[in-house]
């Protein structure tokens, strides 16, 4: 039944014949429908795709079809039939057997390995994000500093949750919140549809697991290697973690596509750089735009050579000498090959990772400084990696990447520090100097894809921020009270000096982490007022009585917390996502999103991969 609806247009257009007496030919079948990929428009039906999604596969088919007959979109037509077919097979509607569900998984994997329809899912997905986060932004965009003196709780936090705490109480919330045997209610419900819109909710062909890429290389048919190096006494963990993570991924990668040369954007302190080099034997060229960074990176890796040197000589997996690899022109199909083929004797770090001082911008000429360092032909091709890139710095990697005088043929970005990101669509800094540091670019970090600027999308520099923490550490932990009673502690304060000077005088009392250094509030109080240096007497009874009027405000804060918290890869997942549809306008099909690293010892672990296939 389902495979003869599948087959109706094409028995329409006279490409298979059907009677009584004939037989269905599934590869037939197949075939003609792959062959539909020429007749793609610029948009396809996305009402068929949502009717069969919500309203069952008949009218969804029926919608398809005039639609797709309408514009000439096959693979959209297809795209909406397949939808309401898992829809009503996953509800037990209808029944498949093997042999259908071969053949639509073969179609499935055609349809989603188109550029067109990648973009497509990409985009639309991009816009539900969207609708579902608009509401929030002004959670996300309220500091915490002005939560009492601004009423937060009346104004922004939404009217069931409040509802609910103020009749439940926050004990029996938060206690029902960290049960393992949760009851669905306010907070938790939108706890979970926040989930519903994080990374994990994108399409499989945009956002994968670490696992996933290496798979991906494999179906290529490159075998990917995993070389496991002692270096716990060189680095802490978390970057240890996240450089033997990152140079597997980038030497594997990088061989794949042929590419020896490596150009580190940001590299700091040359842990990454080093460890390419040295490790896996690539030219690696370091670019960062502090001097300090430069010579820093310069200095540590000597000595970083000199600990590499003691680890080969307690292992039998590196050879007695260090070896460099010359650039080559073949592709082969494993490191190993690589490594046994090319490698050759050399005991002077200079010739393979060379660090060079410059601020980067999306008009920097990467190839000129490769050739000036390397001294490589015009034609050689480049990996281009950073790992925490900050702010528009990742932005401006993929910039670097899409202009052809860079000869770039990989690009691995890690980005971070969202909250330094300029924005196209709102200037919401507030420090003078930050704003003349962050001027110095020369375009915008977000949006960057033409879906979101053609909606003037903006987020705002406290909805960056949050961002930017560490939701997987909180909801791991169950811990609300340690992170919570510093915010608790700032946002008092906050009250207590407008009631002693007034709101006209508090406007830059920045105190810092002073919060986390103190046991009470009274000792807090102290400690601040003599930070800023305020000609205040402070009456201990009156500060602990202060404090203990504003009690049910910390419960309430802790709701508003965890509510940032749910926000925050929502938003994560929005700036990312921006940036790998920005790579797929480019036309660069060969790209997406990969999860890196624990993210309870590195959150911002996500990373953009992408390729320029021949």
């Amino acid at each position: 039944m389902i495979i003869s609806f599948i087959v109706k247009d094409l028995e329409y257009r006279g490409n298979i014949i059907m009677n009584d007496n004939t037989s269905l030919d599934y590869d037939n079948v197949i075939d003609e429908i792959l062959m539909s990929e020429e007749y793609t428009a610029e948009k396809y039906y996305i009402e068929g795709t949502e009717k069969s999604s919500e309203n069952a596969y008949k009218e969804g088919f029926t919608l398809g079809h005039q639609k797709g007959y309408d514009i000439g979109v096959e693979i959209g037509f297809y795209a909406g039939i397949l939808v309401g077919i898992k829809k009503l097979y996953q509800s037990n509607i209808i029944i498949l057997s093997e042999k259908e569900l071969n053949i639509l998984q073969k179609l499935s994997n055609f349809i989603e390995s188109s550029q067109f329809f990648k973009m497509e899912q990409l985009r639309s997905k991009l816009e539900e994000v969207i609708i579902y986060l608009k509401p929030y932004l002004p959670i996300a965009n309220s500091h915490v500093v002005n939560f009492i003196t601004h009423n937060f709780w009346e104004t922004i936090i939404p009217s069931d949750i409040r509802e609910e705490i103020d009749s439940k109480g926050t004990e029996f919330v938060f206690a029902n919140f960290w049960s393992e045997n949760q009851i669905p209610d306010s907070l938790t419900q939108f706890v979970t549809s926040s989930k519903l819109n994080t990374l994990n909710s994108y399409p499989s062909s945009c956002y994968m697991k670490l696992d996933d890429a290496y798979n991906l290389l494999q179906s290529w048919g490159y075998k990917p290697i995993n070389k496991s190096l002692n270096l716990k006494e060189f680095m802490a963990a978390k970057k240890l973690h996240e450089v033997e993570v990152m140079a597997n991924l980038v030497a594997n990668f990088s061989t794949y596509t042929g590419t020896d040369i490596i150009v580190d954007i940001g590299g700091g302190k040359g842990y990454l750089s080093s460890l390419l080099a040295l490790a896996y034997n690539f030219n690696v060229l370091g670019i960062d735009s502090q001097s300090i960074n430069s010579k820093g990176a310069r200095n540590r890796t000597i000595k970083f050579e000199k600990y590499w040197q003691s680890i080969k000589k307690k292992s039998n997996n590196f050879p007695k000498e260090k070896i460099t690899l010359p650039i080559i022109k073949e592709k082969l199909n494993t490191y190993e090959e690589y490594y046994e083929k090319y490698s050759r004797k050399s005991a002077v770090l200079d010739n393979t990772y060379k660090q060079v001082t410059e601020y980067v911008t999306e008009n920097t000429n990467i190839a000129q400084f490769v050739h000036t360092e390397f001294k490589v032909n015009n034609k050689e091709e480049f990996t281009l990696i950073g790992l925490h890139t900050c702010g528009s710095l990742a932005t401006t990697c993929l910039k670097l990447f899409t202009e052809p005088k860079n000869n770039l043929k990989l690009l691995i970005n890690v980005g971070c520090c969202y909250h330094l990101i300029e924005e196209e669509f709102t200037n919401d800094l507030f420090w003078g100097d930050i704003e003349i540091a962050l001027n110095k670019n020369e375009s915008y970090g977000f949006p960057v894809s033409n879906c979101l600027r053609e909606k003037n999308f903006k987020l705002g520099r406290d909805a960056r921020m949050c961002a930017s923490q560490s939701p997987e550490k909180i909801f791991n932990s169950k811990d609300i009270i340690n992170p919570t009673k510093p915010l608790f502690y700032r946002a008092l304060l906050q009250v207590y000096l407008i009631q002693e000077l007034g709101h006209e005088n508090i406007s830059r009392c920045h105190v810092g982490r002073l919060a986390h250094k103190c046991s009470t509030f009274n000792e807090y109080v102290h400690k601040a007022v003599k930070r800023l240096q305020l000609n205040i007497k402070i009456d201990n009874e009156k500060i602990d009585a202060f404090h203990d009027k504003y009690l049910i405000e910390y419960e309430r804060l802790k709701v508003f917390f965890i509510l940032k918290q749910a926000l925050a890869p929502v938003i994560e997942g929005l700036i990312i996502m921006d940036r790998l549809l920005y790579l797929h306008e480019q036309g660069i099909n060969e790209a997406f999103v990969a999860k890196l690293f624990d993210p309870l010892l590195s959150p911002r672990n996500h990373a953009i991969i992408a390729l320029k296939k021949n």
